[in-house]
């Protein structure tokens, strides 16, 4: 059965769906999703992302993310792309191991496939393209689940976030700091929310918004180019536990 509340009560039933357990007991670290954003550049709609998380019966997750174009961009646009992460928990950090992006007419970057080995502690590029091996020291996530590693680390109360990801045959730094708090309003409805800012990218400004009413979701993201290019996603709709729990919470306009 489904339940679509006020936000005001997300969290306590945010309690309930925490607590639960996978099929060995553990906790799980955070509910089953599935999340709609409107995307716009400069304030014109140019399509849609949806994400989603999906726990395994494995102890596996499964990290996925969608993205179409629309309007006059789809005409121009290399067309839909498709990114999955595949990772386990192991002492509350997050583990990849396998990450994948998909884009017909792509360059290297639109159709790559990593596959973590924590044996050898080598993350290897075996999609289209060139291929390429790397060292993989603990820590390091894939592109995709960093937006989860940041998710995890604000709950936390962490205010500096440092990660590593394989790009290009090496391994790239992003970092992260909480910069205060704003209130955003939206189509999906008004919250307050941690800011979070990139702080080792001299080319692009990007921002992270999250609610920690909603656990700690990201409600919006932007991207602020120096060329003036302004990219931004705004939660349309946010749908808990998807996939056939018997509960769910659905905030949407």
């Amino acid at each position: 059965m489904r339940y679509t509340l006020v936000i005001s009560f997300f969290l306590l039933w945010s309690v309930t769906v925490l607590s639960r357990a996978d099929a060995d007991g553990a906790p799980l670290p955070y509910p089953d999703f599935k999340a709609e954003y409107d995307v716009s550049a400069n304030g014109i709609g140019i399509g849609t992302v949806t994400v989603s998380l999906k726990h395994e019966a494995d102890g596996q997750y499964l990290y996925r993310q969608e993205s179409a174009s629309s309007g006059l961009v789809s005409l121009f646009a290399a067309g839909n792309s498709v990114e999955t992460s595949r990772w386990r928990l192991r002492d509350g950090r997050i583990i990849p191991l396998e990450y994948r992006s998909q884009r017909k007419g792509g360059d290297d970057d639109d159709n790559e496939h990593l596959l973590f080995d924590w044996q050898t502690h080598k993350v290897t590029n075996v999609g289209a393209g060139e291929h390429w091996q790397t060292d993989l020291p603990p820590g390091t996530l894939d592109r995709l689940v960093m937006q989860l590693a940041m998710l995890f680390d604000l709950r936390d109360g962490a205010q500096r976030f440092d990660y590593r990801v394989p790009r290009h045959g090496r391994l790239k730094e992003y970092r992260f700091a909480l910069v205060g708090e704003d209130r955003v309003e939206l189509t999906s409805g008004v919250y307050r929310t941690l800011k979070v800012a990139r702080t080792n990218d001299d080319n692009d400004r990007n921002l992270v918004w999250s609610a920690p009413e909603l656990d700690y979701f990201p409600v919006r993201f932007l991207k602020d180019k120096k060329n003036g290019l302004k990219i931004s996603l705004s939660l349309r709709k946010l749908d808990f536990a998807p996939f056939g729990d018997s509960q769910s919470l659905e905030v949407a306009p």
